[in-house]
C-alpha cells in the first residue's frame, strides 16, 4: 500500500534543491541582463564622444578650407573649447605621382592623456612649396 503522506508532500511543493536550481538559474540570467546593458552603455558613451570629435573636426576643416593655401600640414594647436589638433604629411607614392600629398589631421579631446587620437581624418591636398601654417588655428 503506497504512502498517503509521502505522495501529497511531492505534489504539494518544491524541494529545497529544486529552490536552490531555480534561484542559481535566476541570479545567471541576471548577472547576463546587467553585464550586457553596461556594455551597452560604455558603447553608446564611446559613440557620443566620436560624434563630438566628429562635429569639431568638421568645423576645423570648415575653417582651414576657407584658404587652402594655408592649410597647416606639419603642425598642432589647441582650439579655443580645449581640444587639441595635429596635422603631419603622410608618405604616399600615388598622391605624390598625382602632384600632391596626403596631410593627416588628428584631433585630441581636452582630457586626453594618450597619443591616441579621438579622430582621425586624411585629405589630399596640392603639394605645397613649403609648409604652411595658420597663426589663427584656433
Amino acid at each position: 500500500m503506497p504512502c498517503s503522506r509521502c505522495s501529497r508532500r511531492s505534489a504539494a511543493g518544491v524541494t529545497l534543491v529544486e529552490a536552490v536550481l531555480g534561484a542559481a538559474l535566476l541570479g545567471s540570467l541576471l548577472v547576463s541582463v546587467l553585464i550586457g546593458a553596461s556594455r551597452l552603455q560604455a558603447q553608446a558613451a564611446r559613440a557620443e564622444r566620436r560624434m563630438e570629435a566628429l562635429a569639431v573636426a568638421d568645423r576645423l576643416l570648415e575653417t582651414w578650407w576657407a584658404e587652402p593655401e594655408t592649410f597647416p600640414r606639419r603642425d598642432a594647436g589647441r582650439l579655443e573649447d580645449g581640444w587639441t589638433w595635429r596635422t603631419s604629411v603622410r608618405p604616399s607614392e600615388a598622391a605624390r605621382a598625382l602632384g600632391g600629398e596626403v596631410v593627416r589631421v588628428d584631433l585630441f579631446r581636452p582630457e586626453a592623456r594618450t597619443d591616441d587620437p579621438d579622430v582621425t581624418v586624411e585629405l589630399f591636398l596640392p603639394e605645397a612649396d613649403t609648409d604652411a601654417t595658420r597663426p589663427d588655428a584656433g
